[in-house]
Protein backbone atom coordinates (compact mmCIF):
# COMPACT_ATOMS: atom_id res chain seq x y z
CA UNK A 1 0.00 0.00 0.00
CA UNK A 2 1.12 3.33 -1.02
CA UNK A 3 1.81 6.19 1.64
CA UNK A 4 -0.97 8.65 0.60
CA UNK A 5 1.82 11.71 1.09
CA UNK A 6 3.95 11.44 -2.23
CA UNK A 7 6.49 14.47 -1.90
CA UNK A 8 8.72 15.38 1.20
CA UNK A 9 8.04 18.83 2.16
CA UNK A 10 11.33 21.65 1.61
CA UNK A 11 11.52 21.80 5.67
CA UNK A 12 11.95 18.26 5.89
CA UNK A 13 14.60 18.23 3.19
CA UNK A 14 16.19 20.74 4.67
CA UNK A 15 16.39 19.00 7.77
CA UNK A 16 17.97 16.14 6.35
CA UNK A 17 20.49 17.74 4.78
CA UNK A 18 21.94 19.81 7.70
CA UNK A 19 21.19 16.27 9.69
CA UNK A 20 24.36 15.09 6.61
CA UNK A 21 26.30 17.52 7.05
CA UNK A 22 25.06 19.35 4.13
CA UNK A 23 26.36 16.87 1.57
CA UNK A 24 24.27 14.60 -0.82
CA UNK A 25 24.07 11.12 0.60
CA UNK A 26 25.82 8.88 -1.85
CA UNK A 27 28.60 10.79 -3.70
CA UNK A 28 30.00 12.98 -0.51
CA UNK A 29 29.97 15.95 -2.69
CA UNK A 30 29.10 19.58 -0.80
CA UNK A 31 26.14 20.68 -2.69
CA UNK A 32 23.81 23.34 -2.20
CA UNK A 33 20.53 23.30 -0.44
CA UNK A 34 18.71 24.77 -3.63
CA UNK A 35 20.37 22.30 -5.62
CA UNK A 36 19.49 18.97 -3.13
CA UNK A 37 16.51 16.41 -3.52
CA UNK A 38 14.67 14.76 -1.15
CA UNK A 39 14.93 10.89 -1.65
CA UNK A 40 12.88 8.00 -0.43
CA UNK A 41 15.64 5.42 0.69
CA UNK A 42 13.28 2.87 -0.30
CA UNK A 43 11.05 3.89 -2.89
CA UNK A 44 7.74 5.23 -2.39
CA UNK A 45 6.41 3.33 -5.63
CA UNK A 46 7.40 0.37 -3.77
CA UNK A 47 5.95 0.94 -0.61
CA UNK A 48 8.32 3.26 1.11
CA UNK A 49 6.85 5.92 3.43
CA UNK A 50 7.20 9.30 3.55
CA UNK A 51 8.54 9.83 7.07
CA UNK A 52 12.09 11.38 8.22
CA UNK A 53 13.23 7.43 8.61
CA UNK A 54 13.14 7.07 5.33
CA UNK A 55 14.68 10.16 3.85
CA UNK A 56 17.91 10.88 2.62
CA UNK A 57 18.96 14.42 0.42
CA UNK A 58 20.63 13.60 -2.65
CA UNK A 59 22.06 15.76 -5.29
CA UNK A 60 20.52 15.97 -8.56
CA UNK A 61 22.83 13.58 -10.45
CA UNK A 62 22.71 10.65 -7.65
CA UNK A 63 19.11 11.11 -7.62
CA UNK A 64 18.69 10.24 -11.00
CA UNK A 65 21.47 7.46 -10.98
CA UNK A 66 19.25 5.75 -8.26
CA UNK A 67 15.62 6.12 -9.59
CA UNK A 68 13.14 3.95 -8.17
CA UNK A 69 15.96 1.30 -6.94
CA UNK A 70 15.95 0.22 -3.41
CA UNK A 71 18.91 1.18 -1.45
CA UNK A 72 19.84 -0.81 1.29
CA UNK A 73 20.82 1.30 4.49
CA UNK A 74 23.36 0.04 6.80
CA UNK A 75 22.77 -0.50 10.34
CA UNK A 76 25.02 2.33 11.79
CA UNK A 77 27.30 0.93 15.09
CA UNK A 78 29.51 3.38 17.47
CA UNK A 79 33.21 2.82 17.57
CA UNK A 80 33.13 0.69 20.85
CA UNK A 81 37.01 1.94 20.51
CA UNK A 82 35.90 5.12 22.08
CA UNK A 83 34.19 4.36 24.65
CA UNK A 84 35.01 3.25 28.57
CA UNK A 85 33.73 0.89 31.10
CA UNK A 86 33.64 2.30 34.73
CA UNK A 87 36.35 1.29 37.28
CA UNK A 88 33.84 2.05 40.19
CA UNK A 89 31.42 -1.23 41.13
CA UNK A 90 27.43 0.69 40.77
CA UNK A 91 25.68 0.71 44.15
CA UNK A 92 23.18 -2.03 44.98
CA UNK A 93 20.00 -0.17 43.73
CA UNK A 94 21.92 0.83 40.45
CA UNK A 95 22.53 -2.38 39.53
CA UNK A 96 19.08 -3.28 40.25
CA UNK A 97 17.40 -0.69 38.22
CA UNK A 98 19.87 -1.16 35.45
CA UNK A 99 18.40 -4.67 34.78
CA UNK A 100 15.05 -3.31 34.86
CA UNK A 101 15.52 -0.79 32.38
CA UNK A 102 17.86 -3.33 29.96
CA UNK A 103 14.91 -6.04 30.49
CA UNK A 104 12.04 -3.23 29.07
CA UNK A 105 13.95 -0.58 27.16
CA UNK A 106 12.62 -0.98 23.19
CA UNK A 107 9.53 -2.31 24.06
CA UNK A 108 7.94 0.52 26.12
CA UNK A 109 9.46 4.34 28.16
CA UNK A 110 10.92 3.14 31.63
CA UNK A 111 10.74 5.32 34.61
CA UNK A 112 13.40 5.10 37.53
CA UNK A 113 12.56 7.26 40.59
CA UNK A 114 15.73 7.93 42.55
CA UNK A 115 16.15 10.62 45.53
CA UNK A 116 18.48 13.34 44.91
CA UNK A 117 21.98 12.63 45.25
CA UNK A 118 21.72 8.61 45.43
CA UNK A 119 23.39 8.71 41.53
CA UNK A 120 20.66 8.87 38.49
CA UNK A 121 23.69 9.98 36.33
CA UNK A 122 25.75 7.90 36.58
CA UNK A 123 23.25 5.31 36.19
CA UNK A 124 21.97 6.31 32.83
CA UNK A 125 25.83 6.76 31.52
CA UNK A 126 25.97 2.72 32.55
CA UNK A 127 22.57 1.91 30.30
CA UNK A 128 23.51 3.45 27.28
CA UNK A 129 26.94 2.09 27.75
CA UNK A 130 26.27 -1.23 27.86
CA UNK A 131 23.64 -0.62 25.18
CA UNK A 132 26.79 0.40 22.70
CA UNK A 133 28.81 -2.32 23.91
CA UNK A 134 25.78 -4.80 22.96
CA UNK A 135 25.03 -2.90 19.33
CA UNK A 136 21.70 -2.42 20.29
CA UNK A 137 22.01 1.28 19.65
CA UNK A 138 24.33 3.87 18.10
CA UNK A 139 23.42 7.26 19.63
CA UNK A 140 22.31 8.45 22.51
CA UNK A 141 20.18 11.81 23.11
CA UNK A 142 20.45 12.93 27.00
CA UNK A 143 17.98 15.98 27.73
CA UNK A 144 18.32 18.02 31.15
CA UNK A 145 16.51 21.37 32.61
CA UNK A 146 19.29 23.34 32.27
CA UNK A 147 23.13 23.69 30.91
CA UNK A 148 24.45 23.86 34.08
CA UNK A 149 23.16 20.30 34.40
CA UNK A 150 24.04 19.07 31.02
CA UNK A 151 27.66 20.39 32.63
CA UNK A 152 27.54 17.79 34.79
CA UNK A 153 26.84 14.76 32.58
CA UNK A 154 29.57 15.85 30.49
CA UNK A 155 32.05 15.81 33.04
CA UNK A 156 30.42 12.34 34.12
CA UNK A 157 30.92 10.71 31.09
CA UNK A 158 34.31 12.14 30.26
CA UNK A 159 38.02 10.31 30.50
CA UNK A 160 38.37 12.17 33.57
CA UNK A 161 36.02 10.34 35.60
CA UNK A 162 36.71 7.11 36.72
CA UNK A 163 33.41 6.10 38.59
CA UNK A 164 31.16 5.92 35.52
CA UNK A 165 31.68 5.23 32.21
CA UNK A 166 33.45 7.16 29.43
CA UNK A 167 31.01 8.23 26.38
CA UNK A 168 32.20 11.04 23.67
CA UNK A 169 29.11 13.24 23.93
CA UNK A 170 28.88 16.74 23.03
CA UNK A 171 26.84 19.43 24.89
CA UNK A 172 25.74 23.03 23.85
CA UNK A 173 28.54 24.89 24.36
CA UNK A 174 30.01 23.22 21.61
CA UNK A 175 27.28 21.62 18.95
CA UNK A 176 24.32 23.16 17.64
CA UNK A 177 21.17 21.34 17.00
CA UNK A 178 21.41 21.98 13.03
CA UNK A 179 24.96 20.59 12.90
CA UNK A 180 25.17 17.18 12.17
CA UNK A 181 26.68 15.02 15.35
CA UNK A 182 29.44 13.01 13.18
CA UNK A 183 30.65 9.60 13.39
CA UNK A 184 33.32 11.09 16.62
CA UNK A 185 30.37 11.64 18.64
CA UNK A 186 28.07 9.12 20.50
CA UNK A 187 25.29 11.99 20.93
CA UNK A 188 24.61 15.13 22.66
CA UNK A 189 22.83 16.52 25.54
CA UNK A 190 20.87 19.36 25.23
CA UNK A 191 18.32 21.29 27.59
CA UNK A 192 14.56 20.79 27.19
CA UNK A 193 14.38 24.76 26.50
CA UNK A 194 16.78 23.83 23.20
CA UNK A 195 14.66 20.67 22.30
CA UNK A 196 11.37 23.15 22.39
CA UNK A 197 13.11 25.75 20.04
CA UNK A 198 14.38 22.95 17.27
CA UNK A 199 12.15 20.11 17.89
CA UNK A 200 12.23 19.48 13.84
CA UNK A 201 15.97 19.14 14.38
CA UNK A 202 16.18 16.46 16.84
CA UNK A 203 13.21 14.47 15.33
CA UNK A 204 15.96 14.59 12.27
CA UNK A 205 18.57 13.39 14.42
CA UNK A 206 16.55 10.88 15.88
CA UNK A 207 15.46 9.13 12.96
CA UNK A 208 18.68 9.74 10.63
CA UNK A 209 18.81 6.28 8.53
CA UNK A 210 20.65 3.34 10.15
CA UNK A 211 20.96 4.75 13.89
CA UNK A 212 18.65 3.84 16.83
CA UNK A 213 18.63 6.23 19.40
CA UNK A 214 18.32 6.20 22.99
CA UNK A 215 16.94 9.46 24.07
CA UNK A 216 17.72 9.74 28.30
CA UNK A 217 15.10 12.51 29.74
CA UNK A 218 16.83 13.69 33.27
CA UNK A 219 14.21 15.12 35.54
CA UNK A 220 11.47 14.64 33.16
CA UNK A 221 9.15 15.53 35.36
CA UNK A 222 9.83 19.20 34.03
CA UNK A 223 8.14 17.88 30.90
CA UNK A 224 4.55 18.01 31.07
CA UNK A 225 2.30 16.18 28.80
CA UNK A 226 0.06 18.60 27.74
CA UNK A 227 2.85 21.09 28.08
CA UNK A 228 5.54 23.28 25.69
CA UNK A 229 8.47 20.98 26.64
CA UNK A 230 6.27 17.76 27.14
CA UNK A 231 4.74 18.26 23.29
CA UNK A 232 8.33 18.41 22.03
CA UNK A 233 9.44 15.83 23.41
CA UNK A 234 6.59 13.86 21.66
CA UNK A 235 6.62 15.32 18.51
CA UNK A 236 10.44 14.98 18.36
CA UNK A 237 11.09 10.89 19.76
CA UNK A 238 7.88 9.18 19.99
CA UNK A 239 8.03 7.73 16.73
CA UNK A 240 11.86 8.19 15.94
CA UNK A 241 13.69 6.93 18.81
CA UNK A 242 14.96 3.27 19.71
CA UNK A 243 14.19 3.56 23.71
CA UNK A 244 13.78 6.35 26.06
CA UNK A 245 14.77 6.24 29.88
CA UNK A 246 13.04 8.48 31.97
CA UNK A 247 15.11 9.75 35.47
CA UNK A 248 13.22 11.64 38.32
CA UNK A 249 14.16 12.40 41.67
CA UNK A 250 10.06 13.98 41.90
CA UNK A 251 7.77 12.12 40.19
CA UNK A 252 5.01 14.09 39.94
CA UNK A 253 4.16 17.68 39.05
CA UNK A 254 3.14 20.83 40.95
CA UNK A 255 -0.06 21.29 38.75
CA UNK A 256 -0.01 17.38 39.13
CA UNK A 257 -0.55 16.81 35.55
CA UNK A 258 0.62 14.07 33.67
CA UNK A 259 4.37 13.66 32.45
CA UNK A 260 5.33 12.94 29.21
CA UNK A 261 5.89 9.12 28.13
CA UNK A 262 5.68 7.63 31.45
CA UNK A 263 2.02 6.40 33.12
CA UNK A 264 0.87 8.20 35.54
CA UNK A 265 -2.30 7.97 37.92
CA UNK A 266 -3.70 11.00 40.63
CA UNK A 267 -1.20 13.31 39.60
CA UNK A 268 2.21 11.35 40.39
CA UNK A 269 4.21 8.97 38.08
CA UNK A 270 4.68 5.44 38.31
CA UNK A 271 8.00 4.02 38.26
CA UNK A 272 9.37 0.62 37.34
CA UNK A 273 12.02 1.17 40.03
CA UNK A 274 11.98 3.49 42.97
CA UNK A 275 14.68 4.07 45.20
CA UNK A 276 13.61 6.49 48.41
CA UNK A 277 15.40 8.63 50.25
CA UNK A 278 15.41 6.53 53.11
CA UNK A 279 16.83 3.34 51.16
CA UNK A 280 19.46 5.99 50.16
CA UNK A 281 20.48 6.89 54.18
CA UNK A 282 20.62 3.30 55.50
CA UNK A 283 22.60 2.40 52.42
CA UNK A 284 24.86 5.53 52.56
CA UNK A 285 24.35 6.56 49.20
CA UNK A 286 22.99 10.01 50.88
CA UNK A 287 24.02 12.41 53.98
CA UNK A 288 20.90 12.29 56.63
CA UNK A 289 19.82 15.99 56.54
CA UNK A 290 19.38 18.38 59.89
CA UNK A 291 17.08 20.91 59.85
CA UNK A 292 17.72 24.28 61.86
CA UNK A 293 14.57 27.49 62.07
CA UNK A 294 14.60 30.79 62.73
CA UNK A 295 11.69 32.36 64.64
CA UNK A 296 11.49 35.75 65.37
CA UNK A 297 9.31 39.17 64.62
CA UNK A 298 8.43 40.77 61.64
CA UNK A 299 7.09 44.08 60.93
CA UNK A 300 5.39 45.03 57.73
CA UNK A 301 3.28 47.42 55.93
CA UNK A 302 0.51 45.90 53.87
CA UNK A 303 -1.11 47.36 50.37
CA UNK A 304 -3.85 48.87 52.53
CA UNK A 305 -1.31 51.41 54.34
CA UNK A 306 -2.12 49.12 58.05
CA UNK A 307 1.55 48.10 59.76
CA UNK A 308 1.43 44.80 61.52
CA UNK A 309 3.86 43.34 63.82
CA UNK A 310 3.70 39.23 63.69
CA UNK A 311 5.92 36.57 65.37
CA UNK A 312 5.78 33.32 63.82
CA UNK A 313 4.92 31.77 67.52
CA UNK A 314 1.88 33.23 66.25
CA UNK A 315 -0.56 30.03 65.90
CA UNK A 316 -3.71 31.77 63.95
CA UNK A 317 -2.74 34.16 61.30
CA UNK A 318 -4.73 34.09 57.50
CA UNK A 319 -3.11 32.57 54.92
CA UNK A 320 -2.37 36.25 53.27
CA UNK A 321 -0.46 37.45 56.88
CA UNK A 322 1.60 33.80 56.89
CA UNK A 323 3.10 35.10 53.19
CA UNK A 324 3.43 38.35 54.09
CA UNK A 325 5.60 37.49 57.69
CA UNK A 326 7.90 35.23 55.27
CA UNK A 327 7.95 37.60 52.84
CA UNK A 328 9.41 39.90 55.61
CA UNK A 329 11.89 37.69 57.01
CA UNK A 330 13.64 36.56 53.83
CA UNK A 331 13.49 40.51 52.55
CA UNK A 332 15.00 42.22 55.00
CA UNK A 333 18.47 42.26 55.55
CA UNK A 334 19.13 44.79 58.58
CA UNK A 335 21.14 44.14 61.92
CA UNK A 336 19.91 41.70 63.96
CA UNK A 337 17.57 40.48 61.41
CA UNK A 338 15.69 36.52 60.89
CA UNK A 339 17.53 36.49 57.08
CA UNK A 340 20.75 37.83 58.75
CA UNK A 341 20.91 35.13 61.68
CA UNK A 342 19.97 32.65 59.21
CA UNK A 343 22.96 33.65 57.41
CA UNK A 344 25.43 34.33 59.78
CA UNK A 345 24.56 30.69 61.24
CA UNK A 346 25.17 29.02 58.69
CA UNK A 347 28.16 30.52 57.77
CA UNK A 348 29.37 29.68 61.34
CA UNK A 349 28.86 26.34 60.64
CA UNK A 350 30.98 26.33 57.52
CA UNK A 351 33.84 27.84 59.48
CA UNK A 352 33.28 25.25 62.23
CA UNK A 353 33.47 22.41 59.74
CA UNK A 354 36.28 23.72 57.87
CA UNK A 355 38.25 23.78 61.05
CA UNK A 356 37.60 20.59 61.84
CA UNK A 357 39.14 19.32 58.25
CA UNK A 358 36.12 19.83 56.11
CA UNK A 359 38.59 22.20 54.26
CA UNK A 360 36.20 23.27 51.12
CA UNK A 361 32.88 22.75 52.39
CA UNK A 362 30.44 24.85 50.75
CA UNK A 363 26.98 26.66 51.02
CA UNK A 364 24.40 27.87 49.12
CA UNK A 365 21.71 30.42 49.44
CA UNK A 366 18.64 30.09 47.77
CA UNK A 367 16.82 33.23 46.58
CA UNK A 368 13.77 34.92 45.24
CA UNK A 369 14.43 36.61 42.16
CA UNK A 370 17.97 38.13 40.76
CA UNK A 371 17.39 41.72 42.88
CA UNK A 372 17.12 39.14 45.93
CA UNK A 373 20.05 37.80 44.66
CA UNK A 374 22.33 40.83 44.59
CA UNK A 375 20.61 41.97 47.79
CA UNK A 376 21.63 38.95 49.86
CA UNK A 377 25.30 38.89 48.35
CA UNK A 378 25.98 42.61 49.20
CA UNK A 379 24.90 41.51 52.74
CA UNK A 380 27.00 38.78 52.92
CA UNK A 381 29.45 40.89 51.39
CA UNK A 382 29.56 43.72 54.24
CA UNK A 383 28.13 41.33 57.50
CA UNK A 384 29.14 38.12 57.01
CA UNK A 385 32.01 37.01 54.88
CA UNK A 386 33.77 40.28 54.33
CA UNK A 387 33.78 40.24 49.98
CA UNK A 388 31.00 39.18 47.54
CA UNK A 389 29.95 35.49 46.87
CA UNK A 390 29.61 33.73 43.93
CA UNK A 391 25.98 34.54 42.26
CA UNK A 392 24.18 32.39 39.49
CA UNK A 393 21.24 34.35 38.29
CA UNK A 394 19.94 34.49 35.33
CA UNK A 395 18.49 37.74 34.34
CA UNK A 396 17.43 36.71 30.47
CA UNK A 397 14.80 33.94 31.90
CA UNK A 398 16.59 31.63 29.47
CA UNK A 399 17.31 27.95 30.67
CA UNK A 400 20.19 28.22 28.24
CA UNK A 401 21.85 31.32 29.28
CA UNK A 402 25.85 30.35 29.71
CA UNK A 403 26.00 32.83 32.85
CA UNK A 404 24.39 30.64 35.81
CA UNK A 405 25.91 28.09 34.38
CA UNK A 406 29.38 29.53 34.45
CA UNK A 407 29.24 30.90 37.92
CA UNK A 408 28.38 27.37 38.80
CA UNK A 409 31.34 25.56 37.30
CA UNK A 410 33.75 28.05 39.00
CA UNK A 411 32.09 27.34 42.26
CA UNK A 412 32.61 23.80 41.61
CA UNK A 413 35.94 24.15 40.80
CA UNK A 414 37.11 26.43 43.51
CA UNK A 415 37.09 26.40 47.14
CA UNK A 416 34.80 29.49 47.40
CA UNK A 417 32.35 29.07 50.78
CA UNK A 418 29.32 30.45 49.29
CA UNK A 419 27.02 30.68 46.17
CA UNK A 420 24.04 32.51 45.75
CA UNK A 421 21.72 31.54 43.38
CA UNK A 422 17.70 31.98 42.21
CA UNK A 423 16.64 28.58 40.64
CA UNK A 424 20.03 27.29 38.56
CA UNK A 425 21.22 25.19 41.87
CA UNK A 426 17.09 23.83 42.38
CA UNK A 427 18.23 20.22 41.13
CA UNK A 428 20.55 17.91 39.11
CA UNK A 429 24.20 19.82 39.97
CA UNK A 430 26.45 17.72 41.28
CA UNK A 431 28.23 19.23 44.31
CA UNK A 432 29.06 17.15 46.72
CA UNK A 433 31.27 19.75 48.94
CA UNK A 434 27.88 21.36 49.66
CA UNK A 435 27.10 21.16 52.85
CA UNK A 436 24.30 23.84 54.13
CA UNK A 437 21.28 25.74 52.42
CA UNK A 438 19.57 28.50 53.34
CA UNK A 439 16.06 28.72 51.98
CA UNK A 440 15.17 32.59 51.56
CA UNK A 441 12.79 31.95 48.32
CA UNK A 442 8.76 32.12 49.13
CA UNK A 443 8.37 29.06 46.64
CA UNK A 444 6.35 27.07 49.05
CA UNK A 445 5.78 23.86 46.35
CA UNK A 446 6.90 20.09 48.22
CA UNK A 447 8.53 19.62 44.45
CA UNK A 448 10.95 22.86 44.52
CA UNK A 449 11.37 22.26 48.85
CA UNK A 450 12.60 18.78 47.83
CA UNK A 451 14.92 19.97 44.97
CA UNK A 452 16.11 22.70 47.16
CA UNK A 453 16.91 20.11 49.91
CA UNK A 454 18.37 17.74 47.31
CA UNK A 455 21.81 19.80 46.88
CA UNK A 456 23.11 18.35 50.35
CA UNK A 457 22.40 15.37 50.79
CA UNK A 458 25.46 13.89 47.84
CA UNK A 459 27.98 11.85 50.15
CA UNK A 460 31.24 12.67 50.94
CA UNK A 461 33.22 9.88 52.55
CA UNK A 462 35.96 12.16 53.28
CA UNK A 463 34.64 13.11 55.78
CA UNK A 464 33.32 11.04 58.97
CA UNK A 465 30.79 13.58 60.24
CA UNK A 466 28.82 13.84 57.32
CA UNK A 467 24.99 15.23 57.12
CA UNK A 468 23.60 17.84 55.20
CA UNK A 469 21.81 21.39 56.68
CA UNK A 470 19.26 23.16 55.65
CA UNK A 471 18.26 26.57 57.60
CA UNK A 472 14.41 27.83 57.07
CA UNK A 473 12.40 30.43 58.66
CA UNK A 474 10.06 28.79 60.98
CA UNK A 475 7.06 29.06 58.58
CA UNK A 476 4.26 26.45 59.36
CA UNK A 477 4.22 25.65 55.78
CA UNK A 478 7.98 25.24 55.48
CA UNK A 479 8.28 23.30 58.56
CA UNK A 480 5.90 20.84 57.30
CA UNK A 481 7.25 20.27 54.67
CA UNK A 482 10.56 19.63 56.02
CA UNK A 483 9.26 17.38 58.76
CA UNK A 484 7.95 15.31 55.83
CA UNK A 485 10.98 14.48 54.24
CA UNK A 486 12.15 13.86 57.34
CA UNK A 487 9.53 11.14 57.95
CA UNK A 488 8.87 9.87 54.36
CA UNK A 489 10.85 10.63 51.50
CA UNK A 490 8.28 9.90 48.40
CA UNK A 491 5.04 11.86 50.68
CA UNK A 492 2.96 14.16 47.87
CA UNK A 493 1.73 16.53 47.89
CA UNK A 494 -1.98 16.89 49.14
CA UNK A 495 -4.77 18.19 47.41
CA UNK A 496 -5.31 21.87 48.08
CA UNK A 497 -8.15 21.71 50.93
CA UNK A 498 -9.50 25.27 52.03
CA UNK A 499 -11.37 24.74 55.45
CA UNK A 500 -13.60 28.06 56.49
CA UNK A 501 -14.28 28.17 60.51
CA UNK A 502 -15.78 31.34 61.53
CA UNK A 503 -16.15 30.32 64.90
CA UNK A 504 -12.08 30.12 64.98
CA UNK A 505 -10.76 33.50 66.94
CA UNK A 506 -7.62 34.64 64.75
CA UNK A 507 -5.21 36.96 66.86
CA UNK A 508 -3.90 38.31 63.48
CA UNK A 509 -6.60 39.39 60.14
CA UNK A 510 -4.65 40.57 57.22
CA UNK A 511 -7.34 41.12 54.84
CA UNK A 512 -5.32 43.28 51.79
CA UNK A 513 -6.60 43.26 48.34
CA UNK A 514 -3.57 43.89 45.71
CA UNK A 515 -5.70 44.84 43.21
CA UNK A 516 -6.91 47.55 45.33
CA UNK A 517 -3.52 48.37 47.37
CA UNK A 518 -3.43 52.12 48.07
CA UNK A 519 0.35 51.75 48.52
CA UNK A 520 2.86 48.82 47.67
CA UNK A 521 4.10 46.19 50.11
CA UNK A 522 6.93 47.13 52.63
CA UNK A 523 9.20 45.13 55.35
CA UNK A 524 10.09 47.84 57.86
CA UNK A 525 11.43 45.51 60.12
CA UNK A 526 12.73 41.94 61.63
CA UNK A 527 13.93 40.29 64.92
CA UNK A 528 15.76 36.86 64.51
CA UNK A 529 15.48 33.94 67.45
CA UNK A 530 16.72 31.18 67.78
CA UNK A 531 14.47 27.82 66.60
CA UNK A 532 14.31 24.15 67.05
CA UNK A 533 16.78 21.76 65.12
CA UNK A 534 15.24 17.99 63.84
CA UNK A 535 16.16 15.63 61.47
CA UNK A 536 15.84 12.41 59.21
CA UNK A 537 16.76 10.50 62.85
CA UNK A 538 13.52 11.44 64.37
CA UNK A 539 15.40 13.55 66.80
CA UNK A 540 14.33 17.07 67.58
CA UNK A 541 15.76 19.83 70.10
CA UNK A 542 14.02 23.28 70.88
CA UNK A 543 15.65 26.63 70.71
CA UNK A 544 16.40 26.67 74.77
CA UNK A 545 18.46 23.61 74.06
CA UNK A 546 20.58 24.80 71.09
CA UNK A 547 20.81 28.24 73.16
CA UNK A 548 22.57 26.25 76.14
CA UNK A 549 24.69 24.33 73.81
CA UNK A 550 26.33 27.54 71.98
CA UNK A 551 26.84 28.64 75.83
CA UNK A 552 28.60 25.01 76.61
CA UNK A 553 30.49 25.06 73.56
CA UNK A 554 31.94 28.80 74.30
CA UNK A 555 32.79 27.86 77.87
CA UNK A 556 34.39 24.93 77.44
CA UNK A 557 35.95 25.89 73.81
CA UNK A 558 35.43 23.06 72.13
CA UNK A 559 36.04 22.47 68.54
CA UNK A 560 34.91 19.57 67.52
CA UNK A 561 31.13 19.99 67.09
CA UNK A 562 28.46 22.86 67.18
CA UNK A 563 25.63 24.06 68.73
CA UNK A 564 22.71 21.99 67.03
CA UNK A 565 24.37 18.95 66.48
CA UNK A 566 25.54 18.72 70.48
CA UNK A 567 22.01 20.02 71.20
CA UNK A 568 20.44 16.80 68.89
CA UNK A 569 22.85 14.69 70.81
CA UNK A 570 21.68 15.71 73.85
CA UNK A 571 18.17 14.71 73.34
CA UNK A 572 19.55 11.18 73.63
CA UNK A 573 22.03 12.13 76.10
CA UNK A 574 20.29 12.53 80.00
CA UNK A 575 23.67 13.33 81.41
CA UNK A 576 24.74 15.80 78.65
CA UNK A 577 21.29 17.45 78.23
CA UNK A 578 21.30 17.90 82.61
CA UNK A 579 24.66 19.76 81.92
CA UNK A 580 23.59 22.00 79.01
CA UNK A 581 20.57 22.95 80.65
CA UNK A 582 22.67 24.79 83.33
CA UNK A 583 23.27 26.95 81.05
CA UNK A 584 19.51 28.04 80.57
CA UNK A 585 19.30 31.57 80.23
CA UNK A 586 17.36 33.69 83.00
CA UNK A 587 13.91 34.01 82.21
Amino acid sequence: MLDPRRNFSRQEVWRAWQRQGCICNLCGRAVPFDLMVGDHIMPWIRGGPTTPANLQTLCGSCNLRKGSDPQEVAAAYFDVERIAPSRATMRTWQTEAMRIALERLGREAVLIEACPGAGKTRLGLEVAYELVVKGVISRVLVVVPTLAIADGWQRSASSTQTDSPTLPLQTQRDWRPVDPIGDDWLGAIVTYHSLFRSTEMFLAHATDPGHRTLVIFDEVHHAGADAAWGSAAQAAFAQGAWGILAMTGTPFRTDRSPIVFVPCEGGSARPHFRYGYDQAIEDGSCRPIQFVEVRGQTTFRTEDGVVHSVSFDEAEVTQLGERRRLRAAIEWMGDGSIAGKLLEDANRYLLALRKRGDADAGGLVVCIDCDHADEVASYMAENVLGRRPLVACSRLYDPDDPDPANALRLFQASHEPWIVAVNMVSEGVDIPRLRAVVHLTNRLTLLSFRQIVGRVVRTDTTNADDHGRVYVPADPTLLSMARSVTEEARLLPPPVVIVADDNRAKRVQIESDERQASSPFETIKTVGEQGDVFDTASREAHAVLVTCARRFIDREGLTGTDPESLALLAEENPELRAALLELRPDP
